[in-house]
């Protein structure tokens, strides 16, 4: 994309996601009262326009809450977002007297890795794997199947990978990038000669179970320190 291309996405962001300058407004704040607006944010949840953001009562109360960034897919043989955010759990989990705490991940998935938080069937139907060039592990052909989300039906003996179900199952909480989405959408659209919010809508019904959109990658590793997740950045 040109350099021109870039600044017109960028425009086109500011304008799509205009009605959120609110949010911004608590950078002017004191820390006490970019907490108690914050909090009155969060509050309003589902309802907030088009945006669920019922995580972030989720997140409200857990002891202990970290975000990790995922800007790009990676290789499901070796997905080392997973692997951090497992560890943090096993930590906490080694730190702690059993159910004695409550702790979440929230994973922010933004710009390459958009893919992660689509289903199988998805990526079978606009063939991810092939899109994105990401091999099956166990196959070694472009994946049809998400292999970041469930482990593969005939792992490497001795070999357990971390999963998107896995961390599901232990609480985490899924933010899906919608600009990200959205160019997804474009590029699949170009090519099947579909409407581009067609596609998008489409892309949007087709997230793993527990995934949230925020309308930017940007936007939710923000709102989730906020909300008081200490930032790995990998």
């Amino acid at each position: 994309m040109t350099v021109e291309g870039n600044r017109s996405s960028r425009r086109e962001f500011v304008t799509k996601v205009g009605r959120f300058a609110s949010v911004a407004s608590l950078s002017s704040l004191t820390p006490a009262a970019a907490m108690a607006a914050s909090n009155s944010l969060s509050a309003v949840s589902a309802t907030a326009g088009d945006w669920d953001l019922s995580w972030l009562t989720t997140l409200a109360s857990a002891a202990d809450r970290a975000v990790f960034d995922w800007p790009s897919l990676g290789d499901p043989a070796d997905p080392q977002v997973l692997y951090f955010a497992a560890r943090y759990l096993d930590n906490c989990e080694a730190v702690y007297a059993p159910r004695k705490y409550e702790v979440r991940v929230v994973l922010n998935i933004r710009t390459q890795a958009i893919p992660a938080a689509l289903n199988d069937a998805t990526w079978e139907r606009y063939a991810l794997g092939a899109e994105y060039k990401v091999n099956d592990p166990v196959t070694q052909k472009p994946a049809i199947r998400n292999p970041f989300w469930h482990r593969a039906p005939e792992p490497s003996p001795g070999v357990v990978l971390p999963t998107l179900e896995d961390l599901l199952r232990r609480g985490a909480i899924v933010l899906v990038c919608d600009f990200a989405l959205m160019h997804l959408a474009e590029r699949l659209a170009t090519k099947a000669t579909r409407q581009p919010e067609e596609m998008h809508k489409e892309l949007r019904n087709g997230f793993i179970p527990g995934a949230f959109a925020v309308p930017s990658g940007i936007f939710g590793l923000a709102k989730a320190q906020n909300a008081g997740c200490a930032f790995v950045r990998l």
